[in-house]
């Protein structure tokens, strides 16, 4: 009895493990340098500014947050990342995000839930500002 408690429950741990994850965001490499000096990146020039960006799986959300700090975001909303035209934008606050679907919002501070139903925060990548060539560096 013991043993076949035991049994059954070492095949539903290795089936729950083995389980596809259809609500993952797709990971795609990024590899980005944005040179800030271009016109069409002078959004990001001034702190609190923010531009949509090709990239990823969506698209990014590119967001200055101060003078040497920027935050890029997946734009394929959390809740249910296969929905077709599930894509995140920002509301006319230029702080919120929201996915118009779902009804999801995101602070575009952090990243973070507002509103659900998404239970996971919006996709961050990995930034780095080079100041001497006022350049911007996004990856994963």
């Amino acid at each position: 009895m013991k043993t076949n408690f035991i049994l059954t429950l070492l095949i539903l741990s290795v089936l729950y493990a083995c389980k596809k994850n259809d609500d993952a965001i797709p990971n795609v490499a990024v590899n980005e340098y944005i040179d800030l000096n271009l016109p069409s990146y002078s959004g990001l020039n001034a702190v609190n500014n923010w531009i949509y960006y090709p990239a990823g799986a969506r698209g990014l959300i590119i967001f200055r947050k101060s003078t040497v700090e920027f935050l890029a975001y997946e734009r394929t909303c959390t809740f249910d990342p296969n929905t077709t035209g599930s894509i995140v934008t920002i509301d006319s606050t230029g702080y919120t995000a929201k996915d118009n679907i779902c009804g999801s919002k995101f602070s575009i501070f952090d990243g973070s839930i507002i509103n659900g139903p998404a239970a996971r925060p919006l996709k961050q990548y990995k930034t780095e500002y080079q100041i001497s060539n006022n350049r911007l560096h996004i990856y994963n």
